[in-house]
């Protein structure tokens, strides 16, 4: 048991760079969609960027 939780432990050490940097680019891209999310919301609130939309047009910005 101590062996298995010693090469584990070993194995995260060793290669920490390959496990933070995706977890580092996933929780970037998590935030840059929710500022996303939060911006498009402002901007169709807005009365500075409010106009009317064409036929069939979806939100003014994505």
């Amino acid at each position: 048991m101590q062996a298995a939780i010693m090469t584990l432990l070993q194995l995260v050490r060793d290669h920490w760079v390959h496990i933070l940097v995706p977890m580092g680019f996933a929780f970037g891209y998590y935030l840059d969609k929710r500022a996303d999310e939060k911006l498009t919301t402002f901007r169709n609130k807005s009365m500075l960027f409010r106009r009317e939309l064409r036929p069939n047009e979806e939100v003014t910005w994505k």
